[in-house]
């Protein structure tokens, strides 16, 4: 199972530090990790989507994989970020909006391990390709396929129809 640090995983990533997931956060985390489980078992459009990038993992396996890590950063605008296939980053920006938005960021950033490209300087603007990450949390059953189609976003949803990256 993905692995959240709660100060057991030390290091850095491209000088960006290890840091553990705050207490107070890790029971919307722990919740989060339990229905991202939940959805790969139960949905099995999630698993096929996340075979379709780049590197055809399915969502199943990744929520299995031990060796990837739960980390935090301190950051008020930006949800979450990962550089490689076995660490993200998720901010007090998901954290403080609710384990609903901590479930849709772990997705999208678990995307991004499963190949689908991101970052500022790949995705400036919107295309199709630079949506893959965001995608993923319509194709997990955390948003519409209206949202989808228009890109009107339903605010009853975690999915975010204009993300890009």
């Amino acid at each position: 199972m993905i692995q959240i640090n709660v100060g057991d995983h030390s290091g850095a990533e491209n000088n960006v530090p290890f840091l553990p997931i705050p207490e107070t956060w890790r029971d919307e985390l722990r919740w989060a990790r339990l229905r991202a489980i939940s959805v790969a078992q139960n949905n099995p459009a999630a698993d096929r989507y996340f075979r379709s990038l780049p590197r055809g993992r399915t969502l199943s396996s990744l929520v299995s994989d031990s060796s990837i890590w739960i980390n935090y950063f301190n950051h008020p605008d930006v949800y979450g970020f990962t550089f490689t296939n076995s660490n993200l980053w998720l901010s007090d920006a998901a954290l403080r909006g609710g384990r609903w938005l901590v479930l849709a960021t772990v997705v999208h950033e678990l995307a991004h391990i499963a190949g689908a490209i991101g970052g500022v300087t790949l995705c400036s603007t919107w295309t199709s390709p630079c949506h893959a990450a965001e995608r993923a949390v319509m194709e997990c059953g955390l948003g519409t396929r209206a949202e989808f189609t228009t890109g009107r976003d339903n605010p009853r949803t975690p999915y975010i129809p204009g993300i890009s990256g």
